[in-house]
């Protein structure tokens, strides 16, 4: 059973890293894609969404999105959503673009995937959590997610896109 949990859209931080998280993390629900030698693992997790990404296995990267406190210094890339402004994260081979709205919108029509959380209900809304892939040629995956956050009535949606080719990934820092 999921206990009801009042998170807030401010309290958000994206955590890419290339070292495992050695974080207690409560995992919901998950699917491995594998493409050759590399896989990928899509988490919907208590806290919001974790990617990770392995090639021969060996980590190449974990995209975390969450409500979790995590050393910056650890991260390839670090961001707090305190503002709630759009922000955007590239390097050679992975992007990640994440919004903010009130308006949640409908999962992509072109998946070949879906992850999905429904929570319990919190002011009469339900919060969920989706993720959606989708393979772009035979050596890129895009996915997408959704975080709903309701409270006192109002609904804040949290975007992300996100895309990984496996060909053109720099792994060097």
């Amino acid at each position: 059973m999921i206990l009801p949990i009042h998170q807030n859209p401010a309290d958000l931080a994206l955590n890419i890293l290339t070292t495992r998280i050695h974080l207690p993390l409560t995992v919901l629900k998950q699917h491995t894609l594998q493409i050759g030698l590399w896989i990928l693992r899509f988490h919907i997790i208590g806290e919001s969404h974790l990617v990770t990404i392995e090639y021969d296995g060996v980590l190449v990267l974990c995209e975390l999105l969450a409500c979790v406190e995590v050393d910056a210094s650890s991260c390839l890339h670090h961001h707090r959503f305190h503002d709630l402004a759009a922000h955007c994260f590239q390097k050679s081979g992975y992007s990640i673009a994440v919004e903010f709205s009130d308006s949640c919108g409908d999962a992509p029509v072109e998946t070949d995937g879906v992850l999905e959380v429904a929570f319990p209900k919190i002011a009469d809304q339900t919060p969920i959590t989706r993720i959606v892939w989708t393979r772009v040629g035979e050596n890129a995956v895009r996915w997408h997610t959704l975080h709903v956050y309701p409270d006192e009535n109002k609904i804040a949606c949290v975007h992300s896109l996100s895309y990984f080719d496996m060909l053109n990934y720099n792994r060097a820092l």
